[in-house]
């Protein structure tokens, strides 16, 4: 899946890979803070930043978007499991209590390794005792 939104004249996208890792980049826009590093010899390369989203006017709704999204996904693709990491102690502090919210809605169970956080999906007992 990728999703591409706007906020603040800064392209953001939501992308989840074919292992179900999910990423959230600046991929281009008019801003200070984009800042891209060019590979002249890689012509297949998107360039993206990922460690300054947190510096833009408006993170909270740049977080909001990309997590109605991530939600909309998990509820209609129902993975086995899933993950996302933060790259700063700061967005850790936020990430960790997006994933406990996530983890109470849906039934994963959460499993955080550094700055890692992982879901696994729980089985759901189907026997009526």
């Amino acid at each position: 899946m990728i999703y591409t939104y706007k906020v603040d004249g800064l392209v953001y996208e939501l992308t989840v890979s074919s292992s179900n890792s999910i990423y959230l980049a600046i991929i281009g826009g008019a801003s200070s803070t984009y800042q891209p590093e060019y590979d002249p010899f890689d012509w297949d390369y998107m360039p993206c930043v990922t460690a300054d989203i947190g510096n833009t006017r408006y993170p909270i709704t740049v977080l909001r978007t990309a997590l109605r999204r991530v939600v909309h996904w998990i509820g209609r693709t129902r993975p086995p499991m899933f993950s996302f990491s933060a790259e700063t102690e700061k967005r850790r502090k936020i990430y960790r209590r997006v994933a406990r919210n996530l983890a109470q809605k849906f039934p994963y169970q959460l499993v955080e390794d550094g700055s890692v956080f992982y879901f696994y999906r729980r089985k759901l007992s189907t026997e009526v005792q």
